[in-house]
């Protein structure tokens, strides 16, 4: 049996008594810091027990019913794409970066565009989608589609249609051609590079079929490439075949772009 001094009167007491026999004051031997403690802890135990039976509160990003940087399909969708961020903060427009594994015409990139919107348990009346597509060269989005909250889109890449036009194009014409490559960004073209007497010429060849050229000093380099400066460039821009056939564009912060060699249609 243990004993304590009643916390009112100081009369020793069993710690189980229901009352002190010297002062008659209830639970004698438990103090109001004990009491105060021992609440605490139910409060506790009991919020545990919610916050578990109710799945933690706030939906996150995993909840969803897409993971993201997986593919995502439906039969009702023209396209698998696949989520590589998708970020929201309460008062805050909801931003998507999507991958896609080709170019969307406008009712297509509409279709999904609002699909992935309604596909979630965040409520945002802003919402901005950035669409990549695989073996972009570009580093820019594609395209841009805007929920604000009426449904908006602005292309910033080759479209479906001269995409698909630049990639049939026939370089037949071009017998003494060293190299071609495409640029699918705004403005999109096939870089054609051939000899041309003492310079080499690039033709730039756009999807509606006009035609740009111009004319560069050539100097081989170790490695094997070749490095094409601009007679009437005074800011050391310049490009570099380099020894794998890519194309390489100089600045003076550095390279700037990288292009595969482009394979002309047969």
């Amino acid at each position: 049996m243990a004993l304590k001094p009643c916390k009112s009167c100081k009369h020793v007491v069993d710690s189980t008594a229901r009352v002190c026999p010297s002062c008659g004051v209830k639970n004698p031997g438990v103090r109001v810091v004990g009491q105060v403690f021992g609440l605490l802890i139910l409060l506790v135990i009991i919020a545990g027990a919610v916050t578990t039976c109710s799945g933690g509160g706030r939906d996150k990003p995993a909840d969803k019913a897409h993971a993201l940087g997986k593919p995502v399909q439906s039969s009702t969708l023209p396209s698998t794409y696949i989520i590589i961020e998708d970020e929201f903060r309460e008062g805050r427009p909801r931003k998507i970066e999507v991958m896609l594994p080709r170019r969307l015409n406008d009712t297509e990139l509409a279709e999904v565009a609002k699909t992935i919107r309604a596909d979630t348990k965040f409520k945002a009346d802003k919402t901005f989608i950035g669409f990549r597509v695989e073996g972009q060269t570009e580093k820019t989005y594609w395209a841009n589609a805007n929920f604000d909250p009426d449904y908006r889109t602005s292309l910033i890449g080759l479209s479906a249609k001269d995409y698909e036009t630049l990639q049939a194009l026939d370089l037949k014409a071009y017998p003494n051609r060293i190299g071609s490559w495409l640029r699918d960004g705004a403005l999109g073209h096939v870089m054609v590079l051939y000899k041309q007497k003492d310079k080499y010429a690039i033709d730039s060849v756009f999807p509606t079929g006009g035609k740009n050229t111009e004319l560069y000093d050539g100097k081989k380099l170790p490695d094997g490439g070749l490095r094409l400066d601009d007679p009437e460039s005074d800011f050391n821009e310049h490009y570099v075949v380099d020894a794998k056939g890519s194309l390489q564009g100089w600045g003076e912060s550095g390279i700037y772009m990288m292009l595969p060699p482009f394979k002309p249609a047969q």
